[in-house]
């Protein structure tokens, strides 16, 4: 007899994945706070904002995000086998999770921020739950089509709105804040490769789980070494390549072929050797983290980071709700440089996980977690953490750790 599926608990969790999820939320603050809020042109770079800058385009950018997406697939297949067990379907939970996603993306995106992921999380994740009973073959074949021969086709018959985007100027006043939003908005979710690559990567998280490889690299020391040298090696060759020899050595020559066939050839090579560094780059920090969390002393450093991935949703949005409005009270919105953008970052990041772990001391769930679990399995979940008897060796007596005032 099937019971109604219920959410994870706490207990059942998988901690190497709340880590994951919280160095790559990181990240993505770092980015946003370094970059993509980023100076204007015509803005001097000085050599602490030179080594920022490098040290981000060389091991940050675009990884984080990439990380991210990968959990997703990862997460979707741990509660598809969980709905399995209980003998439940998954469909009815998972497509109010995607309804409640793309409402607080789109709210997200137009009243705090344009950097929203949560749209394209919620689309690409029905996209998923489609094919979930696919087998691991079946989804590496749609991969692929997907990646060579979909996404090319995409890129030769459909417009380029992405120039439109990015020529649009981000105001200071927050009524035409909304506006920039908005127009950014509609330019932003007809740039369709997006969601080609987040649901690729989606798709390569969850086959990753479902075939086992990442339940492995959890358990078995030595494969996860193996990789670990493996993902080194290609680090130390593609970091040289893609950031020296291919800027300053390829890059002119092959712009300048003539042939529509070549270049086509050309820009899938490169794209197809590009995505597997993004790949491996974020694989090689996977590695290095579920390394040193098989430790008891990592298990401790990483315990702020744990319980910041474990709210990864509230902080992600709690990231936009503090920095818009001081951004825009500051008259700061493009025009932070990176040493600035750094300092801002640090101070974020830090506060966020001293909150982090004390929240998650006292409650099951992050502030937004609960809502939008609510709404998923349709019914207020409770956040609340159940008092703990500790036995006082001292006073020889069980007291209560949150003890209440009758």
């Amino acid at each position: 007899m099937s019971t109604h599926l219920q959410p994870l608990s706490a207990s059942n969790r998988d901690r190497n994945i709340d880590i994951l999820r919280g160095f790559a939320l990181a990240g993505v603050l770092f980015m946003f706070c370094v970059s993509d809020n980023g100076p204007s042109y015509g803005y001097t770079n000085s050599l602490p904002d030179e080594i920022i800058s490098w040290f981000k385009y060389i091991f940050i950018e675009s990884r984080m995000y990439t990380m991210l997406i990968i959990i997703f697939g990862i997460g979707f297949h741990v509660q598809l086998e969980k709905a399995k067990k209980q003998n439940e379907s998954l469909v009815p939970v998972f497509s109010r999770r995607i309804i409640g996603l793309l409402v607080i993306g789109f709210s997200h995106a137009i009243i705090l921020s344009t950097r929203d992921i949560l749209m394209f999380y919620g689309a690409a994740g029905a996209i998923l739950l489609l094919v979930r009973n696919a087998s691991v073959k079946q989804l590496l074949l749609f991969m692929g089509v997907l990646f060579f021969v979909i996404v090319p086709i995409m890129q030769r018959t459909l417009p380029n709105v992405w120039p439109k985007a990015a020529a649009l100027v981000e105001p200071n006043e927050y009524a035409d804040y909304i506006q920039y939003n908005w127009q950014f908005f509609k330019y932003y979710h007809q740039v369709y490769g997006i969601y080609t690559e987040m649901l690729f990567f989606f798709m390569l998280g969850f086959v990753l789980s479902k075939s086992g490889i990442f339940q492995k690299i959890e358990a078995d020391k030595i494969f996860r070494n193996r990789l670990l040298i493996i993902a080194i090696i290609i680090a130390a060759i593609s970091i040289p390549f893609w950031y020296y020899i291919e800027p300053n050595y390829l890059e002119e020559p092959l712009f300048a072929v003539k042939s529509k066939t070549a270049r086509l050839f050309i820009g899938l090579s490169f794209r197809t050797l590009w995505e597997f560094w993004m790949f491996s780059s974020a694989a090689l920090y996977a590695l290095i983290l579920i390394s040193v969390a098989s430790f008891a002393k990592g298990k401790r450093i990483f315990t702020p980071l744990a319980s910041f991935g474990q709210m990864a949703l509230s902080n992600y949005l709690i990231q936009s709700l503090v920095l818009v409005p001081y951004l825009l009270l500051t008259d700061k919105i493009k025009s932070i440089g990176p040493t600035e953008g750094l300092i801002t970052f640090i101070i974020v990041i830090g506060l966020q996980l001293i909150f982090s772990q004390w929240w998650m001391s006292k409650y099951k769930l992050g502030p937004f977690e609960w809502l939008l679990r609510s709404f998923t399995y349709w019914k207020w979940q409770p956040l609340k953490k159940p008092l703990q008897n500790k036995f006082d060796h001292e006073k020889q007596m069980i007291t209560a750790s949150n003890p209440q005032f009758l």
